[in-house]
């Protein structure tokens, strides 16, 4: 009974696919595209969105956005899955070829030709750039810097990169391209959507997304003229790796996608219901603060090797960071996911008058403070009389 119906599915999407084939890509397209909207935008949801930006929810729809936010990594696996046998599937109606996905090894010269030049030109146009408008970057002089770059790479690094360029490439024209093609032809349209849908899943980052539709469109032409993965691949990671060293310091702040996802095993509720303090300077003052672990973590301030901890930075009343590390207070019990806490912060005033803030986090020693992980801090006006 469920191969019959298996088979009814099979000879349905078939019979669509040759009736209607410019309706079939662009199901397939609306499918791949989902899958990423849903795992970048929507997963994350409740950090950047309830938790961060405090967007009004009904209670339930917090709660829904919460625990899919916990499953973040399962969530990604089963997205993964899904969208493997969405496209093996889609391969198998369609009776792509290999060569046709461009997996192929009989063009490697012709491809590999083409794309050493264009990595040429870019790298230099790159080191160029930054030569003449980022010196500032390069504090001991550009040469040391480039030196050091040489070496920066390890055998595991440069793997990874390369590993990346081909799936970000398999991706875009494999999955992409050849689906625009079908849709408008091997016409400029083609590429220019490809480019710019590729462009379109590195938002917010508008920098990033200028970049990557020039690279995108670049990439794309060269894959109509010669269809290989292998060689867009590599050519993708060794571009990366310098835009990553040399370009992004004057240019891009980072290579981050999509709003704050954070980490799961770092996120705290903070939150103080006092007033302003008053103290004098280098005293010893007790602020009682309440904690609620909201992370998938379970907090020990006992542990030997990576005890969790409430903390605290001084700000100065410009805003600007006047000692990091300060006073480590215990949490009195092990705090497991969705436990809060009551504790009273020990803090050691600044020895000179004036106003400060206290910036109050949590951290996990030898790991990370959790601010950077996206989990956020409150401020504690603090005046010394």
């Amino acid at each position: 009974m469920r191969v019959h119906s298996l088979n009814i599915i099979l000879s349905s999407l078939k019979r669509l696919f040759e009736r209607h084939p410019r309706t079939f890509s662009f199901m397939e397209l609306t499918v791949y595209t989902g899958l990423f909207i849903f795992n970048i935008w929507i997963v994350p949801f409740w950090l950047w969105g309830i938790y961060r930006l405090n967007i009004a929810f009904p209670e339930g729809l917090k709660i829904l956005f919460y625990k899919l936010w916990h499953g973040t990594i399962l969530v990604g696996l089963i997205s993964i899955t899904l969208g493997s046998l969405f496209f093996m599937l889609s391969s198998f109606i369609r009776q792509d070829s290999l060569k046709g996905l461009g997996i192929r090894f009989d063009n490697l010269y012709e491809s590999g030709r083409e794309c050493a030049i264009t990595s040429l030109i870019s790298i230099v146009m790159i080191l160029f750039f930054s030569i003449s408008y980022f010196d500032k970057s390069y504090p001991y002089g550009f040469i040391s810097y480039l030196t050091g770059f040489i070496f920066k790479y390890t055998t595991w690094g440069i793997t990874k990169r390369i590993t990346e360029g081909l799936a970000q490439q398999f991706l875009l024209q494999s999955v992409l391209l050849i689906r625009f093609f079908q849709i408008f032809g091997k016409t400029s349209i083609s590429l220019v959507s490809a480019a710019m849908l590729f462009s379109l899943v590195h938002s917010p980052n508008i920098k990033l997304m200028f970049l990557s539709f020039c690279f995108g469109l670049i990439v794309c032409v060269l894959f109509l003229r010669n269809r290989n993965i292998f060689t867009l691949g590599m050519m993708h990671g060794i571009l990366v790796m310098v835009f990553t060293s040399f370009l992004v310091p004057g240019l891009i702040d980072d290579f981050k996608i999509g709003p704050w996802r954070g980490n799961t095993e770092f996120v705290a509720s903070i939150d103080y219901h006092g007033s302003k303090i008053e103290t004098n300077p280098s005293k010893i003052i007790v602020i009682p603060i309440s904690v609620i672990n909201k992370s998938t973590a379970t907090w020990d301030s006992k542990d030997k090797e990576h005890p969790v901890l409430i903390s605290y930075h001084i700000i100065d009343e410009k805003g600007d960071m006047m000692e990091y590390d300060n006073i480590r207070t215990s949490f009195n019990k092990m705090i497991g996911t969705d436990d809060s806490v009551m504790v009273d912060l020990m803090v050691a005033a600044p020895s000179k008058k004036g106003d400060y803030y206290l910036e109050v986090d949590i951290v996990k020693e030898k790991v990370t403070w959790f601010k950077n992980k996206g989990s956020k801090t409150i401020l504690i006006p603090l005046s010394i009389n």
